[in-house]
């Protein structure tokens, strides 16, 4: 696959970085996808540690709730930054062309996985033909799943899927009343917390990687890249600051999390931070293109979207994405 706009992540930070003594800091609302937790321990880090100040930006980070959520407030400007999955960035813009536009990668992997007890004999989507697999509606793990046993060359038909609310699939799970969950392999680690509170141990089946997709992505609004290009550019500076700083001293980052977010309990975030950090990090595709979009890669996250959930327009890359300058 041809790559381009390839650079090196700490270089990014560097070339956006902009000269900021003549400016006030602008105040910028940042809406999380969900509650405070894993992955996004590292914008708090770096809201402790000045990545966003040396940008000239007075952050201020919210709880999200949900994805579709998240698309709305960037697009009517209720926030002004927000991450959500880059799959929903496309169908959303299908579905209504919603102003809004991703400009940094965060997981450039699919984190499409099936929770599976220690024991069990499932560890391939092919074994799950003839076993029962837990959803809650909407479950965007179910969704893909059977594009991704097509991929593997197994037959989703073969699979009975028990649908049931989401607090209960963990138990029904650890109960031996379904044999898998259908679950992101960075979520395992939290049901895995859980099965060993009951003494059982959970490990992930993960096919994300046959997807080949891009996932949680910062954007915003097209008004946003239209009048003020340079706030975008240094947003994803601080935001590339934040990261770096997280894998450097995950550690750090969850003392972060706990020190400004209410509730948090450390013991939650301790496997649950350093595990997403790897998982988004860790890999080829970050390590090619760091902190920027492969457009072509992008192009085929569409064609893997409209795989799973036809799209209602063509979409193209320049629709969902914003190329930063460099």
């Amino acid at each position: 696959m041809k790559h381009r706009d390839i650079a090196h992540p700490l270089a990014l930070a560097s070339l956006l970085a902009l000269p900021l003594s003549a400016h006030a800091a602008d105040k910028v609302a940042f809406q999380l996808d969900w509650t405070p937790g894993g992955i996004s321990a590292a914008y708090y880090l770096g809201k402790a540690e000045g990545c966003f100040t040396d940008q000239g930006i007075d952050v201020e980070i919210s709880r999200g709730y949900g994805a579709a959520d998240a698309v709305t407030k960037v697009a009517t400007g209720v926030a002004d930054f927000s991450v959500t999955d880059l799959g929903t960035i496309i169908g959303t813009y299908a579905e209504t062309q919603a102003p809004v536009k991703a400009i940094l990668p965060i997981v450039s992997a699919s984190p499409m996985a099936v929770a599976v007890l220690e024991d069990s004999p499932i560890h391939s989507l092919k074994d799950l033909e003839g076993h029962s697999i837990g959803s809650s509606v909407g479950n965007a793990a179910m969704a893909y799943l059977p594009l991704g046993m097509e991929l593997a060359g197994a037959d989703i038909t073969k699979v009975e899927e028990v649908t049931a609310e989401r607090s209960a699939l963990t138990g029904l799970l650890l109960q031996g009343k379904i044999d898998a969950l259908a679950s992101y392999v960075t979520s395992v680690v939290g049901i895995n917390a859980v099965a060993q509170g009951a003494g059982k141990s959970v490990r992930a089946v993960y096919y994300g990687d046959s997807l080949d997709m891009y996932n949680a992505s910062v954007f915003t609004s097209d008004a946003m890249i239209a009048e003020n290009p340079d706030l975008v550019a240094r947003f994803a500076a601080a935001v590339t600051c934040s990261y770096e700083k997280a894998r450097a001293n995950p550690e750090a980052a969850i003392d972060a999390l706990v020190d400004q977010v209410d509730g948090i309990l450390r013991e939650s975030q301790t496997d649950m931070v350093p595990n997403s950090l790897s998982f988004a990090f860790d890999t080829e595709v970050f390590e090619t293109n760091g902190y920027r979009f492969d457009m072509d890669r992008v192009t085929h996250t569409i064609e893997m979207v409209d795989k799973v959930t036809p799209l209602t327009r063509p979409v193209s890359a320049d629709d969902v994405v914003y190329v930063l300058p460099e």
